[in-house]
């Protein structure tokens, strides 16, 4: 049996997390995303929130997509983020940009969201991207 150091082992674990923060640190603001083949990394999430919003178009040729995202459970939604897809004539996705809702969701609560710099386009659609539940202390996915 060979002995391994353990200081070595654990510097190299600290590290390895000293990592990982930092790359989540870079993404962590509004991210404007080229193309996604998907609208989602949360399935089912309508069945767990509501959404109701408004599309602005501000003077400077993007849109503002503002509105209000309810909780249908009893659960806290922390670190919830939305995407916001805008559509051309057909359907397509000619754009995407994904962000946080501030302070999180209450569950059965509501709170406002504004989700600024969309593609200016033909129509538009917002869906939960991810969120995480908090439940007793403990995150929940």
């Amino acid at each position: 049996m060979i002995a391994i150091p353990a200081r070595p082992v654990i510097r190299g674990i600290q590290i390895g997390a000293l990592a990982v923060a930092l790359s989540a640190c870079a993404v962590s603001g509004d991210v404007p995303t080229s193309s996604l083949p998907y609208d989602t990394l949360a399935p089912g999430w309508e069945s767990k929130f509501s959404l109701d919003w408004n599309a602005a178009s501000p003077k400077d040729g993007t849109t503002v997509l503002s509105g209000r995202i309810g909780g249908r459970s009893g659960h806290f939604a922390s670190a919830l983020r939305l995407l916001a897809q805008s559509l051309d004539s057909s359907g397509n996705v000619v754009g995407n940009r994904i962000a946080w809702v501030q302070g999180g969701v209450p569950g059965y609560g509501a709170v406002y969201f504004e989700i600024d710099r969309v593609k200016a386009a033909e129509s538009y659609r917002v869906a939960v991207w991810d969120y995480t539940f908090i439940e007793a202390g403990a995150r929940i996915p």
